[in-house]
């Protein structure tokens, strides 16, 4: 080693090691405040509803039966392991949460874990919302029916005839949103652009709300697991408006849900665009590898500070929610006051209107544990001979810019396109013109393959 490159060497590894102690020091305070949190909220729910609402502080990991050992029931039902894996740097707190727990049982009836329910069995969903949660009209107007649906928003196709004067069939399209959003942001953005075309009148297109956000339901029984949100797309629109066939257009986390809808009705499923996708090669422990990459225990910048809190404080994150979410509507009320505006940015809204569990359980079992099967769909997707499209934008700081890249490697027959100088959203928006065009195509062409093979 030179003389040189010591110093050099040594520097940077000095400057690291300094710049790691105020991300120690912050962190180690939230672990001690969010345990803190963890006695607080347990007292509260039993104040307010009688029973402790269950959390994952602990590192016990509940089977299906409830028994306490490996993951089982639950790898089978779908929940993360990091959902129990997060590692508290002051371990001694996990004695006093226990201590709270036990403490709490002699007095009240507490849910001490989660026993999982077979959602098949028994589709009854826990009626009325957290006290720490909303209670207007907008988020809980599901629980007015009997029978629960997702909040579809349905854009018809027009009427069409050919050269003989018989109509044309029309082609369905489902968009699928990404985390803290809604159907909105496909309505606002993209739907306009799409409507500019005479192109798109034969399309039937469909924007939804996924579980948990939006004016969708927020049932607090469910887990929110990748096939919990498939199933809910399932009876809320394919079934619903008898879908036999239809492309798909998903963003970000909605890329998972996309393809596992898509890999279970590969014979549907004409085409999948996916934008912005978080791609990690499935191995163990690569719930993790995402949970650590995507949202880092950060101190700068500030978003990027709010994502680690949301992901890796349970209790913490329930009081950004008991602040922002449950009071939603006094916000709004509030900037509107205070700038003019009568119609605030949908993205701002959007951020507000689902609940902590709802939250907190979609970003577990989705986001992290959902990539665990991108591999697995992907593969039935390519052997079904189905077109995959990729939109990457080069300066996404949400999603590795090189997750196109990396999945391409791995499924060679995978389109990949990759933006120059656009981001996670701006892959889409400020370039709408650019994609409705884009997406048009990919739909045309797919139609014309199956066409062709159909004939074949």
């Amino acid at each position: 080693m030179s003389n040189s490159t010591f110093p050099r060497k040594w520097t940077t590894e000095f400057t690291k090691t300094l710049l790691s102690a105020p991300n120690f020091i912050v962190f180690s305070y939230l672990d001690f405040l969010d345990s803190v949190f963890c006695v607080i909220y347990k007292y509260l729910d039993v104040f307010f509803e009688g029973k402790a609402s269950p959390c994952y502080c602990t590192t016990t990991k509940i089977s299906e039966n409830g028994s306490n050992g490996k993951m089982g029931g639950n790898e089978e039902i779908g929940m993360s392991e990091t959902l129990h894996g997060r590692k508290k740097k002051l371990k001694e707190l996990i004695v006093l949460i226990q201590f709270v727990e036990k403490l709490l049982n002699k007095k009240k009836g507490v849910e001490g874990d989660y026993r999982f329910r077979n959602q098949k069995k028994a589709a009854v969903h826990r009626l009325g919302n957290r006290w720490s949660d909303c209670g207007c009209d907008s988020c809980i107007s599901w629980m007015k029916t009997d029978d629960p649906k997702l909040h579809v928003v349905v854009k018809e196709a027009s009427s069409q005839e050919d050269s003989k004067g018989n109509p044309n069939p029309s082609e369905n399209v489902i968009f699928i949103h990404g985390i803290l959003s809604s159907s909105s942001f496909w309505t606002k953005t993209l739907f306009p652009q799409l409507s500019e075309s005479k192109k798109s009148n034969g399309y039937n297109m469909f924007a939804f709300d996924l579980l948990g956000c939006g004016k969708s339901p927020k049932p607090r029984d469910n887990l929110y697991t990748l096939n919990d949100h498939v199933e809910w797309i399932e009876k809320s629109v394919i079934s619903r408006f008898q879908l036999n066939s239809f492309h798909l257009v998903a963003h970000s986390m909605g890329c998972i849900i996309a393809l596992a809808l898509a890999a279970k009705h590969s014979k549907s499923v004409k085409s999948v665009t996916l934008v912005a996708p978080p791609y990690f090669p499935s191995k163990d422990g690569v719930e993790f590898t995402v949970i650590n990459s995507l949202t880092p225990k950060k101190l700068w910048p500030p978003e990027a500070f709010l994502s680690s809190v949301m992901t890796w404080y349970e209790h913490l994150g329930r009081c950004v929610c008991l602040l922002m979410c449950r009071n939603h509507t006094t916000w709004e009320r509030l900037i509107k006051r205070l700038t003019g505006v009568r119609d605030l940015n949908f993205m701002f809204l959007d951020l507000t209107k689902h609940t902590h569990h709802s939250g907190w359980h979609t970003t577990h079992n989705v986001l992290y544990r959902g990539v665990k099967q991108m591999d697995r769909n992907l593969e039935i997707l390519m052997k079904s001979k189905k077109k995959v499209h990729v939109f990457m934008g080069t300066r996404d700081r949400s999603v590795p810019p090189d997750c196109g890249d990396k999945m391409k490697k791995k499924f060679p027959d995978v389109e990949v396109n990759n933006i120059p100088n656009a981001g996670h959203r701006s892959v889409i928006f400020r370039r709408e013109k650019d994609f409705a065009h884009d997406l048009l195509q990919i739909w045309e062409n797919a139609a014309a393959d199956h066409h062709d093979l159909h004939e074949v």
